[in-house]
């Protein structure tokens, strides 16, 4: 486990929590600051891929089983809960699609325009998880090529070519046009990260504390400051970049001692996907329940629920991770092994 990276994630799950609860501020999505929390994480699911896979052998299947059951079981218990709660209770939701079909391919990972125009998933959030059951299986496709930097090189070919398939031909069909994004790079720039840190010998002149320290600060600082100066820049410029730039400082302090190794990061790191997966319970709660007890115009009421959703929606991630992302998640490794442990019936 590297640490930073494990508290990088925490980081940018709780940047794109503080993006949505902002609704409680203004009404609506106003800044698109903490949004590039999505930027990181692609950056991190990338070079985590490699960083995992690298100089060891074993079977491709083993990969993909051991992605699918960790994203799957939780995603698909959230999709099934909104979609349910949805049928019930559709005062909760904006904007769900109730549909079977809607339904069957959200957990399916087959992306669709939704009746408001966004390509997203009936638990809305799981568009970054389309993506990444995409990266996924290029790269469980790529495992048989060896060594790594060949690897690296088709994996980073295939969807460089996507991109540019993209941008000359212009796919006017939702799954063409999904996934010939450029944001499909930043997985490639993860990649990259993890074969610089593994393979190639960095001089300790050429990247010291404070010279790794002020990439990182200047890079979160670009990500910052990217609405406001250079807002018409494609995404995977103005964000994908310094998020990779960010992800490279962290590990390379890493490599040089300074690790955020502590118990509450280590947690946090453990608990990123659940909280991505629920923190909308939070605001929405405060939005449509509490709002309509007290008086929204107040904004220190506001500023009060937008830190209260922040706060409750790390404790419910945190129990969700504990009651039912690992037990499920667990439960459906138990079952695969006991698949794998069944002898052939005997004729």
């Amino acid at each position: 486990m590297i640490y930073n990276i494990q508290s990088l994630r925490a980081i940018a799950a709780y940047l794109v929590v503080c993006f949505h609860c902002q609704v409680l501020l203004f009404g609506h999505l106003k800044y698109s600051m903490g949004s590039w929390g999505v930027d990181i994480f692609f950056v991190i699911s990338g070079f985590v891929m490699a960083y995992t896979t690298d100089g060891r052998i074993a079977p491709p299947h083993q990969f993909i089983i051991k992605r699918l059951v960790r994203v799957v079981p939780l995603y698909w218990f959230m999709t099934m809960a909104v979609f349910l709660a949805a049928l019930s209770m559709p005062f909760l939701f904006r904007s769900i699609d109730d549909g079977l079909g809607h339904l069957l391919m959200s957990l399916a990972f087959i992306p669709f325009e939704k009746s408001n125009g966004l390509i997203q998933p009936i638990l809305f959030l799981g568009w970054t998880l389309n993506y990444e059951l995409f990266f996924y299986c290029l790269f469980f496709l790529s495992l048989y090529i060896y060594p790594e930097v060949t690897r690296y090189f088709y994996l980073s070919l295939a969807m460089i070519a996507l991109v540019i398939f993209g941008l000359l031909f212009r796919p006017e069909n939702v799954v063409g046009r999904f996934y010939t994004d450029p944001i499909i790079l930043e997985f490639v720039a993860g990649i990259w990260i993890c074969y610089l840190v593994r393979h190639v010998t960095i001089p300790p002149r050429l990247f010291t504390f404070s010279m790794t320290s002020a990439l990182g600060v200047a890079s979160f600082g670009f990500l910052v400051a990217a609405e406001f100066l250079w807002p018409t820049t494609p995404r995977f410029v103005g964000l994908g970049l310094p998020a990779a730039s960010l992800v490279l400082a962290a590990v390379l302090l890493e490599t040089r001692g300074i690790v955020s190794k502590t118990d509450f990061a280590v947690e946090q790191g453990n608990s990123s996907y659940a909280l991505y997966l629920t923190h909308f319970l939070s605001y929405q709660l405060c939005e449509k329940i509490v709002f309509k007890v007290f008086d929204p115009q107040s904004f220190s009421l506001k500023l009060v629920a937008f830190v209260g959703a922040v706060a409750v929606a790390g404790i419910l991630a945190w129990i969700v991770h504990r009651q039912i992302e690992v037990p499920l998640t667990q439960s459906v490794r138990d079952l695969l092994s006991g698949f794998g442990r069944r002898s052939p019936a005997r004729p």
